[in-house]
């Protein structure tokens, strides 16, 4: 159990290398909801808050098993009835977070908190809440390039360039409990399935499903570590290629040949693994069947990432772009479908080359919600008032059928 690998893994002192500026002093920020992140203010997070947010998060999920009533009897919600529900991606906010989020898993949320791990060293902590304007409410300085963010019931989960792994508990405020270097080349990517905690080291990419691990390198000695078992995988280099190994045993199972020999994002949701070329010269979104691993469709839109999400009985996916824009696909009559479109530079005012180009996202199905973040421009255009982080909401449509 990971209970057992941190027990074993002391908290990394201050005298192992690990510079004190990058673990302490930690820095908390809070800002009240405003149209614009820009006013300070010292907020508390305090347990009377906590039946507030239960309340609420009870409310929403009363209001979907309404709407899932309604949809009952319906095999397909995008294809029945004489109406039908058509699902539409639109901008509920625009955050000016000053941080660059360049790596497909650096953008998490839970129920109740939306972590974003940035470039520049920054882990951005901020309220899930419509209300409150999703008002950040910690900024932590970790040092380095911070590479992937994830997280279970009680933690909360950091990777970056420098190798360490970080461990957060989920308290109000968010705390410290762990920071573990396991690499002298950085770690790139992470995942938490279930018990189970599995990362990558070097730059390799890496997912997991029920009951696979995928696992893309870039040089030799980009590895996985299982750092619940403590056992590696992927050690041999395989050039160009997605390997597949069974999460139990660790043993390979098969390999898929990257889209052009590229490098590629790898995503695993709904029974279906999703290769992207991130890039400006993306050539699309290959979906294979992650038991199979047989090709299943090929998506003709270039895509950086993509977020699976299970809403109202339907299975969509978001794809973020180099261009700024953010696809939404139904699944319907097993194949994927474009369904509309949301362009972030227009939504924004903000057309100026690279200003945004979303690299990461995150959507979970708790709500209506997907998160985006940006590499936030280049030098010229790199600000406090470019926006770097999006909050997307998929509105449902009634249309009559044809």
């Amino acid at each position: 159990m990971l209970d057992r690998f941190f027990a074993l893994h002391r908290f990394l002192p201050l005298s192992t290398g690990c510079n004190t500026d990058n673990v302490k002093p930690v820095m908390r920020i809070s800002l009240k909801p405003t149209t614009e992140i820009s006013e300070t203010e010292v907020m508390r997070i305090t347990h009377r808050e906590k039946p507030r947010q239960i309340n609420g998060i009870f409310a929403a999920g009363l209001v979907l098993s309404l709407n899932m009533v309604t949809l009952a009897g319906q095999i397909n919600p995008f294809a029945g009835g004489a109406n039908t529900l058509r699902p539409e991606l639109k901008l509920a906010r625009s955050l000016k977070l000053p941080g660059s989020f360049v790596s497909s898993q650096s953008i998490y949320a839970d129920a109740e908190r939306i972590f974003a791990a940035s470039f520049q060293g920054d882990l951005f902590i901020l309220e899930r809440d419509r209300q409150a304007g999703y008002s950040l409410l910690e900024t932590i300085h970790l040092g380095g390039r911070l590479t992937a963010v994830r997280g279970d019931e009680e933690n909360v989960y950091i990777t970056g360039s420098e190798g360490n792994l970080y461990r957060f508990s989920k308290t109000w405020p968010v705390r410290l409990l762990q920071a573990t270097p396991l690499s002298n080349y950085g770690l790139n990517a992470l995942h938490v399935a279930g018990q189970d905690l599995y990362v990558a080291k070097g730059q390799a990419v890496m997912t997991a499903s029920a009951d696979r691990l995928f696992v893309s390198q870039l040089n030799p000695g980009d590895i996985g570590l299982d750092l619940t078992s403590q056992r590696t995988y992927a050690e041999a280099f395989v050039a160009s290629s997605t390997l597949v190994f069974d999460r139990r045993t660790l043993w390979p199972i098969g390999a898929i040949p990257n889209p052009g020999g590229a490098f590629v994002n790898i995503s695993a949701a709904q029974g279906f693994l999703y290769l992207t070329s991130p890039g400006c010269c993306g050539r699309g979104i290959n979906v294979y069947d992650a038991s199979t691993l047989n090709p299943v469709q090929f998506l003709n839109r270039t895509a950086n990432t993509v977020a699976p999400i299970k809403r109202r009985g339907m299975s969509l996916l978001a794809a973020g772009s180099e261009t700024g824009a953010v696809d939404l696909y139904a699944f319907n009559r097993n194949r994927y479908e474009l369904v509309n479109s949301a362009y972030l530079p227009a939504l924004t005012g903000f057309f100026g080359p690279e200003d945004i180009e979303i690299r990461a996202m995150w959507a979970d199905g708790l709500d209506n919600l997907v998160f985006a973040g940006s590499s936030w421009g280049n030098d010229r255009s790199r600000g406090p008032q470019l926006p770097s982080f999006f909050v997307l909401e998929i509105d449902w449509k009634s249309v009559e059928r044809e």
